[in-house]
């Protein structure tokens, strides 16, 4: 009989992308693999047809007040209910949480059924769904250490597995720059989160670069509204760019770059880290329980980033440290040389065996 997984995640790309990705590993693998999402992942969903999935409404009760949380909780009770049904129509084998309060009334609804619950975190804050499952859980995955807020009586559930990423990406093989070459190519993705921002500040960076005498390449990821007059503003500037407000060559741009502009969103780093392409993090200063702040922080301590926070996030300021980095090409080496370690080649091997004996 085929093996069926039920995946939960949030609707943010940190949660739905790594489960994206699992989905398609497992489903190769002659697992029946299903998704349950809410409302906000409909565009995922529409770029990956092929995916078998359940939509339910629920909500979070964080950062409300009371008339709203008691709301919320109304709503998280009928996911919870309507959860419950999918699991009597499906019966899955396993349900793998990868965190946002959409994949919380799936995994709760596993404890009814005693179905086996696997959780995945890849911040080094552990998300609050996922912190409220751990007494659910069989086994915590994770992508890099242990979470800073991780209740240390479960520390005995952990599996380090590292980041996944696409397949493309884990089986990319490093091809080493040339340190030589005249043209030096920056990438800037800004995320969902970051992009207005970065087309603010990064621009006009670029250009005075240029006037100091280097050759740029610049390749950016910016809003839709913005993208016209950043093309506008490189052409009339005579700067070489590729301008997006999506792409699907997101691992030819990384690996052909020779620095980034990012912000540190888990897997976008991880991306950046395996690749071994130097980055600048930014941490986006709102991210719940500021996750993206001690995802670079923690990158940087390994010495593989180098971290600007938004507050001095200024065009003098990523000027002068674009230009230290330019100065001395020996800083760039480093942080490929510190890279090495986080490769995350065997992460599908390791997820695997991770749940197999719970499946």
């Amino acid at each position: 009989m085929t093996k069926k997984i039920i995946f939960s995640s949030g609707g943010t790309g940190g949660h739905m992308y790594p489960a994206i990705h699992l989905m398609k590993y497992f489903s190769n693998k002659g697992y029946e693999t299903l998704l349950v999402t809410d409302e906000r992942c409909r565009h995922y969903l529409k770029k990956n047809p092929e995916l078998n999935s359940y939509i339910i409404r629920t909500d979070t009760p964080t950062n409300k007040n009371f008339i709203k949380k008691i709301l919320s909780f109304v709503v998280i009770f009928f996911a919870i209910i309507k959860s419950i049904l999918i699991l009597i129509k499906e019966k899955p084998g396993l349900i793998f949480g990868f965190g946002g309060y959409a994949s919380f009334p799936i995994s709760f609804a596993s404890r009814f059924f005693n179905i086996p619950l696997v959780i995945y975190e890849s911040n080094l804050v552990l998300g609050r769904a996922n912190k409220n499952l751990l007494s659910l859980s069989k086994k915590i995955l994770l992508g890099t250490d242990v979470p800073v807020n991780f209740t240390e009586k479960y520390k005995n559930k952990v599996c380090q597995v590292g980041n996944i990423l696409s397949e493309e990406i884990t089986n990319y093989e490093h091809i080493e720059k040339n340190e030589e070459k005249k043209k030096f190519s920056i990438l800037v993705l800004g995320g969902s989160q970051g992009a207005e921002i970065f087309g603010k500040i990064v621009s006009s960076v670029i250009k005075m670069i240029k006037e100091k005498g280097y050759e740029i390449e610049i390749n950016q990821h910016c809003l839709q509204n913005q993208k016209d007059l950043l093309i506008e503003y490189y052409k009339k500037n005579e700067i070489k760019n590729n301008v997006f407000d999506f792409t699907k060559n997101i691992l030819h741009l990384i690996s052909s770059s020779d620095l980034a502009i990012s912000r540190s969103g888990a897997s976008t780093i991880a991306e950046l880290a395996h690749t071994q392409t130097p980055y600048i993090a930014v941490p986006y200063p709102h991210s719940v329980d500021n996750h993206q702040y001690l995802n670079a922080k923690y990158y940087e301590k390994k010495g593989c980033c180098w971290v600007l926070e938004q507050n001095n996030f200024t065009s003098i300021n990523l000027f002068n440290l674009v230009m230290e980095i330019l100065k001395d090409k020996k800083k760039l080496k480093n942080v490929r040389e510190a890279m090495k370690k986080y490769s995350s080649k065997n992460v599908y091997y390791k997820v695997e065996k991770a749940i197999e004996e719970l499946i």
